[in-house]
């Protein structure tokens, strides 16, 4: 079972680098840790050739991961056409976003109907676009939604990053779907020599909130809780650090943070920081929130008890899964629920203190290098 050759995806688009996010996050430490595995085949999507290819040198997404060149299509390295290599065979694990580009999955369906030894997985982050339609605009969503709602079609088994996952594709897009279960990392690859990279630093006590500044994270939840907070501390009140890139329909709640008196002096905002900056803000936060209406699997939660802070997040979808205290969850639509949550970790530090404690027994710490093992056994065990 073990002889059959693994293929990797690694189509790299435009989001990998020192600073990815979300989905560009998993994908590039999956291939960060397959590194260390001997026998992978590496394959990419070409988005000017609209072809898969195959990655016979890596130097160049190496030297992309490691931030030490920007992503430009033309540099991208030539290669045999996936379909056209001969010995195409055994699994192949496809993991890019391809709904921005047309002819991705058209190439899919051909890899499919041309390479009959080779059994498709693909990795599902989220059915949100399906489920949720009203948290993107119109043509992207559907766009998103029509690529889900096909994959079906060529993909051979699922792999998804949570149960919640995993749910909604059997329920969603095929009742009977082989869909698996992988636990993403959450460590943040540090890299503390970076040149020019300063440590983050915040003015006083503060609570982090880290996720793309769109309307599905619901930061307006946050807006009416922090100036209910500012109201009962006043000067004694917790700064908020957003850190996160601005996204879809995020313009309102980003106005009224930075104009409304009575928090904007309580708010900042940060855009593109760097891993080492990141980590540094986990370890210094006094806690951590993420209010999302709905996630995959909910990443910066993962990554806020990695590095020991507790995360107060809504109890939707995937979330559960990951915050083992539910206590420190709240209704995503009940402003009034999340304050008292958030008010008793900022009134309590010796609370705090216990939940931390208790992390190391409830919340398992989980590695990219133990992800990509457990997500390897997964791709041979077919």
């Amino acid at each position: 079972m073990d002889s059959l050759p693994v293929w990797i995806e690694i189509s790299v688009f435009d989001h990998w680098g020192l600073k990815p996010h979300g989905i560009p996050r998993v994908t590039q430490n999956i291939f960060i840790e397959s590194l260390q595995k001997s026998g992978l085949r590496y394959f990419y999507y070409h988005p000017e050739r609209e072809q898969f290819l195959v990655a016979e040198h890596l130097d160049y997404f190496i030297a992309l991961a490691k931030g030490e060149r920007k992503f430009d299509p033309a540099d991208l390295p030539d290669g045999p056409l996936l379909v056209d290599v001969s010995d195409v065979s055994g699994r192949g694990l496809f993991s890019a976003v391809g709904w921005d580009h047309p002819a991705y999955f058209r190439q899919l369906a051909e890899v499919k109907r041309r390479c009959h030894a080779l059994m498709i997985q693909y990795i599902v982050y989220d059915l949100i676009a399906i489920k949720y339609p009203q948290f993107f605009t119109r043509e992207f969503g559907d766009r998103v939604s029509d690529f889900l709602r096909a994959l079906p079609l060529a993909c051979d088994r699922f792999m998804c990053i949570s149960q919640s996952t995993a749910a909604d594709v059997r329920a969603l897009l095929k009742a009977d779907a082989d869909a698996r279960v992988i636990q993403i990392g959450g460590d943040v690859h540090d890299e503390r020599d970076a040149p020019g990279d300063p440590a983050s630093e915040v003015s006083r006590p503060f609570v982090l909130c880290v996720g793309t500044l769109e309307i599905r994270k619901n930061h307006i939840l946050l807006y009416y809780v922090w100036r209910k907070l500012a109201e009962r501390f006043g000067t004694a009140c917790p700064r908020l650090v957003l850190v996160g890139r601005p996204g879809w329909l995020s313009g309102d709640v980003t106005y009224l943070f930075s104009n409304d008196p009575l928090v904007s002096g309580l708010v900042e905002i940060r855009h593109d920081i760097s891993n080492r900056q990141l980590v540094d803000l986990y370890n210094t936060c006094m806690f951590s929130v993420f209010p999302s209406f709905y996630e995959g699997w909910g990443l910066p939660a993962w990554e806020s008890l990695y590095y020991g802070k507790v995360c107060a997040t809504s109890n939707t979808a995937s979330l559960p899964e990951i915050n083992p205290f539910p206590e420190l969850m709240f209704d995503p639509y009940n402003h009034q629920q999340a304050f008292e949550v958030i008010r008793r970790l900022v009134e309590d530090p010796q609370a705090r203190a216990d939940y931390e404690s208790q992390i190391p027994a409830r919340s398992h710490r989980r590695t990219w290098k133990a992800c990509f093992e457990e997500l390897y056994e997964q791709i041979i065990a077919y």
